[in-house]
C-alpha cells in the first residue's frame, strides 16, 4: 500500500564490489544481489558473507528461478553471516535443512513449489525471525505452529499457507500480516486476536464477507482481487484506520465508511458494482481520495459534499472523454490529481 522506492538490484554479478554496494545502501537504504539458476555464485560467496557481516539485513541475497535443476540449499553454508535471503521462484530444492544453519538470519523468503520439508520452519535458529514469506507450493501444507515460539516476528506473508496459523495470535511483535490465496473455507477469525496487528493485507482467494473481522490497532486495510467478496462490513470497527485500499472485486456494491476520524488515503479501484459509498464526507482527516472504474455517479457524489481536509482527488471512468471532463472540473474545484498508490 506504500510508495516505496526499489532498491538497487545487482544481478548475477561476476564480482563483488563492496564499495558500490556499500554506497547504495547508503542511498536506498537496502541492496539485493541475485543469481539465477544457471550461475555459480560460489567464488563470490566469501566477499557476500563479508559484506553480510558489515551491513545486516540491509543485504538482501537472493537464489531464485531454480525451474530445470533443484536448487542445492547447501550453498548456504559459504553464508554464515546472511541476515537477509531469498529462496523463491524454485521448482524444488534440496537440502533446505541448511537454513538451520544460519544463526544472523533474521528476514527470509521461502518460495519452493515442491517443497517437502513441511516442518521447516520448526528450525530452532528460524525463532529470531523479523519478517518472513512463504510463497506458493503444490500443497501448501508448511505448518506454522512453530511461529508461536517466534516473539520478534513483525511481518508475516503467507500463499494459501494455514494450517496451525493461530499460532500467530499471541505474538507481541506481529504488526504487518499478508494472506495470499486463502480459501473461503479457512476461517480468518484469528485476525481478531492478534494484539499488535496494524497493517492487514488479504489478495486473491476467496470469501463472500470480511465484515466480522476486526483489529483495533489497525491503520492499514488492503483488500484485492479477493474473489467473490460482497461485503467488507462497517469500516468504522476500525477506529484508527488511516489508509484503505478496495481493488479488483467485482462484486462489492457498497462500501461503508462509518466513523473512521483517522482515515486519510482512500483507493477504490476496478470495482465495476461498486455504486454506493457511504461516509466519505464525513472523514475529517480524508486528504486523498481516488477511484477508478467504479458504478459510482461523479456528479452525485460532488453534490453529496466531500470532507474540508481533502486535497488530492481523482474520479476516473475509465471513458477518455469524460474522464478528461472530470479532471478539468476538479482543478477548478482546487484539488490535484490523486495517486493509486
Amino acid at each position: 500500500m506504500r510508495d516505496t522506492p526499489q532498491p538497487q538490484r545487482i544481478h548475477n554479478p561476476a564480482s563483488i564490489d563492496a564499495a558500490a554496494l556499500r554506497a547504495a545502501i547508503a542511498k536506498d537504504g537496502k541492496v539485493i544481489v541475485q543469481f539465477g539458476e544457471h550461475v555459480d555464485a560460489t567464488p563470490l560467496l566469501a566477499d557476500l558473507d563479508a559484506l553480510a557481516a558489515a551491513c545486516g539485513a540491509a543485504l538482501e541475497i537472493r537464489f531464485f528461478g531454480h525451474h530445470f535443476t533443484p536448487f542445492d540449499a547447501a550453498i548456504l553454508r559459504a553464508l554464515p553471516h546472511a541476515a537477509n535471503l531469498s529462496l523463491d521462484c524454485h521448482t524444488s530444492a534440496i537440502n533446505l535443512q541448511t537454513l538451520g544453519e544460519l544463526p544472523h538470519l533474521r528476514r527470509l523468503q521461502l518460495g519452493v513449489y515442491e517443497m517437502q520439508e513441511h516442518d521447516i520452519l520448526a528450525l530452532a535458529n528460524l525463532r529470531t525471525l523479523e519478517y518472513l514469506s512463504l510463497g506458493e507450493t503444490r500443497k501448501a501444507s508448511i505448518d506454522l505452529a512453530p511461529l508461536r515460539h517466534w516473539p520478534r516476528l513483525a511481518q508475516l506473508h503467507t500463499t494459501g499457507h494455514v494450517k496451525n496459523i493461530g499460532a500467530i495470535t499471541a505474538l507481541p511483535a506481529l504488526a504487518k500480516l499478508s494472506l495470499s490465496q486463502v480459501k473461503s473455507r479457512d476461517e480468518v477469525d484469528f485476525i481478531s486476536a492478534m494484539p499488535a496487528l496494524a497493517q492487514l493485507r488479504f489478495i486473491l482467494g476467496g470469501r463472500a464477507s470480511i465484515a466480522h473481522v476486526t483489529a483495533p490497532l489497525l491503520e492499514e486495510l488492503e483488500v484485492v482481487r479477493v474473489r467473490g467478496l460482497e461485503d467488507v462490513g462497517d469500516l468504522g470497527r476500525f477506529p484508527r484506520l488511516r489508509r484503505l485500499s478496495v481493488e479488483d472485486q467485482i462484486k462489492l456494491a457498497q462500501l461503508r465508511l462509518g466513523e473512521n476520524p483517522a482515515l486519510a488515503w482512500l483507493v477504490l479501484r476496478n470495482c465495476k458494482t461498486l455504486e454506493r459509498l457511504h461516509g466519505v464526507a464525513s472523514l475529517p482527516a480524508l486528504r486523498d481520495l481516488a477511484v477508478y472504474l467504479t458504478r459510482l455517479d461523479v456528479d452525485a457524489l460532488l453534490a453529496d459534499g466531500l470532507p474540508p481536509a481533502l486535497r488530492n482527488l481523482t474520479l476516473a471512468t475509465g471513458k477518455r472523454k469524460r474522464d478528461e471532463e472530470i479532471k478539468a472540473q476538479l482543478a477548478a474545484l482546487g484539488y490535484a490529481s490523486a495517486r493509486f498508490y
